[in-house]
């Protein structure tokens, strides 16, 4: 076992492990998810989730065709415990309620009217919850007496019973979990502004616009945090929910951040982010030439528009990229935006095949090696940049191989 890697990850989820212990978390799963073939491993996550004191609210997309057989499949999944773990066989507690919608019910472009039935309903599904099971709810409706989808009254009944109930966060399981369609921005932290932007103006179907209005509006009257969630990427629930950058989309009524790749009409707002740093001497000077050149890749990260950080990927040959100019406006130090963008410039040179990345530093050794980068030699660079390399400055070399 790689003790190291393991202590890193525990040490850096364990903020979150305390942050949502007796937290309660509405997830709503649609048809697709139920059926997929990762729903054992979903359903462990969530066993997981409920063992770490997080209360849930399960609640499942299904027809008077499909309800007994999508809810007799939870019960059975959920009766296996934890497996791997000293609650294997130990049946995590899971309690069928019910939630309807009154008639009487409307959800308006900017309203939620929660009715004293609502109110009855959701403090009968919390004394569930507060006896230590976890709620499970497969919403009916009568077709004829109402004009909603079966899609859509579950998509209702999530966002009047997260209301109702006080939730600290409503979960959709959706495919794609991301609907910013800019391959450039990888940390979709979103406004409910941003997202309700992003709805207006990209096309989607009826459906997704109907269950994403749902979850915008529920943050917008009070639910702290909305999140969409890949149901068909293994562990994508927990990298959201135990990780910084998380693995899907984040909505809330705060200005959160994006990161994208920078443009060359960038290059006045970059060069201003790096001037404090290259006045400190915690910076080598660039130009524009090079931060504009076919060679270098800089990401731009931005907080409600406004750039808030970079960092620079410089191609070389022989498997190996450099990663330079990782700055964070000094307002914003404490938003975990250096090992964000820091991320994601690994991510890029994977994609490009590199097989380690490098950094030079003065000032920030040790923050480096909390990253997996060791100490290396200048033998390990490729000519060209070992010739390059500025003795005056000191600085020390710092390898990471890319798994």
């Amino acid at each position: 076992m790689d003790f190291h890697r393991f202590a890193r990850w525990f040490r850096d989820s364990s903020p979150y492990i305390r942050e949502h212990r007796d937290k309660i978390f509405v997830v709503l799963m649609p048809s697709a998810s139920l059926q997929h073939s990762h729903i054992g491993n979903t359903v462990r996550d969530l066993a997981l989730l409920h063992v770490l004191g997080i209360k849930l609210v399960l609640i499942i997309e299904a027809t008077a065709t499909n309800r007994a057989s999508f809810v007799n499949i939870l019960k059975s999944l959920f009766s296996r415990g934890l497996p791997s773990s000293r609650y294997r066989n130990h049946a995590i507690p899971l309690a069928e309620e019910t939630f309807v919608l009154s008639d009487e019910f409307h959800m308006g472009t900017n309203t939620v009217e929660l009715l004293e039935s609502h109110r009855e309903q959701a403090a009968r599904i919390a004394q569930t919850l507060n006896q230590g099971s976890i709620a499970l709810i497969a919403p009916s409706f009568d077709p004829s007496s109402n004009e909603r989808s079966s899609a859509e009254a579950v998509d209702d009944v999530a966002a009047v019973l997260a209301l109702g109930i006080g939730a600290d966060k409503l979960i959709i399981l959706h495919e794609p979990a991301s609907l910013v369609r800019d391959p450039n921005v990888v940390n979709s932290d979103l406004s409910t502004d941003a997202f309700q932007k992003i709805l207006a103006e990209q096309l989607f179907e009826k459906s997704t616009i109907h269950r994403m209005s749902a979850l915008l509006l529920a943050c917008r009257r009070g639910v702290n945090r909305g999140h969409i969630v890949s149901y068909e990427t293994d562990g994508a629930l927990l990298a959201e929910l135990f990780t910084a950058d998380g693995s899907g989309t984040q909505i809330s009524t705060d200005d959160y951040l994006t990161i994208r790749r920078a443009t060359v009409t960038d290059m006045d707002a970059v060069l201003e982010l790096m001037q404090a740093d290259i006045d400190q001497d915690r910076l080598v000077p660039r130009t524009r030439d090079l931060l504009s050149s076919d060679s270098t890749t800089i990401f731009l990260a931005e907080h409600d528009n406004i750039p808030v950080g970079c960092v620079a990927l410089y191609s070389l040959a022989q498997g190996m990229q450099e990663i330079g100019t990782l700055l964070a406006a000094p307002k914003h130090r404490d938003r975990n935006i250096g090992s964000r963008l820091l991320s994601r410039a690994e991510t890029e040179a994977r994609k490009r095949g590199a097989h380690h990345v490098y950094v030079f530093t003065k000032h920030a050794v040790d923050w480096f090696s909390r990253q997996d980068y060791l100490p290396a030699t200048l033998d390990s660079l490729p000519d060209s940049n070992r010739a390059a390399y500025d003795h005056e400055r000191q600085s020390t070399l710092l390898i990471k191989e890319l798994q």
